[in-house]
């Protein structure tokens, strides 16, 4: 299997850095997109670059953020004569999101246009396919630190947004997360528990403002774990990164980096 990191808050030249997350995973039989950054100039610019095509197999949306979804406007602008990539995503996903006043949802135009796309809808119970675990709705059974978000329901009133539609995948073993609300540890064990063995772990940790204790417990626990790999990427955070780089299985990642497992 074969891992390029597409957008990523950091890129080596002549990437474009951007705060968002992509990667590529191509196994034998498929090509797979796992999130698209938040607009669709960056992601066709660093698929030229790395020198990739865009006839992906599936697209696979970890949550519906911007900084993870607004890219597939790129797929959206090729026109109707395109193919139409299935695309997972939770339902959850598509509700309208902020964090302190500011929209961080998928673009609500974006919204509308991917209800004519080929999506394929995740809710709460994993996703089997032969290439692939979707993992739905993550089991929350360790501690973790939630953000101020919220979310406007459609009477107009606010609710607190715990993200339930924060999703990840397995392909062959490797777990790929896009921001780990759920909390990185919940996620790493729900995985062994929907597929018994993670042998890496790629993507968004979700510790850019984790406190130095949270972030502690994270490295502990990688720490006892026999992990092939760990590559921290995006909301990860430089602190947090610095700190799981002392472990003996740490990847630095970034826009550019190609991994082969």
């Amino acid at each position: 299997m074969e891992i390029v990191v597409l957008i990523d808050n950091i890129a080596s030249k002549p990437y474009i850095a951007q705060h968002g997350l992509s990667v590529i995973i191509k196994t034998e039989d498929k090509k797979i997109l796992f999130d698209t950054g938040q607009d669709p100039c960056t992601l066709k610019r660093n698929l030229k670059l790395i020198g990739e095509d865009d006839n992906f197999d599936c697209i696979v949306i970890s949550h519906g953020h911007y900084d993870h979804a607004d890219g597939l406007k790129y797929f959206i602008e090729k026109g109707e004569s395109r193919p139409k990539i299935p695309i997972y995503i939770h339902p959850e996903a598509f509700v309208d999101r902020y964090i302190e006043g500011r929209y961080i949802g998928i673009d609500k135009e974006l919204k509308e246009c991917l209800k004519r796309e080929n999506l394929i809808l995740v809710n709460d119970k994993p996703r089997y396919e032969r290439d692939m675990i979707v993992s739905g709705k993550v089991e929350r059974l360790f501690p973790h630190e939630n953000d101020p978000f919220y979310m406007v329901l459609k009477d107009g009133t606010h609710k607190i947004d715990y993200v339930n539609d924060d999703m990840f995948i397995i392909v062959e073993d490797v777990v790929f997360t896009g921001c780990a609300h759920s909390g990185i540890i919940n996620v790493i064990e729900y995985a062994k528990k929907i597929n018994k063995k993670v042998r890496g772990v790629v993507g968004g940790f979700h510790l850019m403002h984790a406190s130095k204790k949270y972030i502690k417990m994270i490295y502990d626990y990688f720490s006892i774990h026999n992990f092939e790999f760990i590559m921290p990427l995006h909301c990860t955070g430089l602190y947090a990164t610095k700190i799981l780089s002392k472990l003996n299985n740490f990847i630095y990642g970034h826009v550019g980096k190609k991994l082969i497992v």
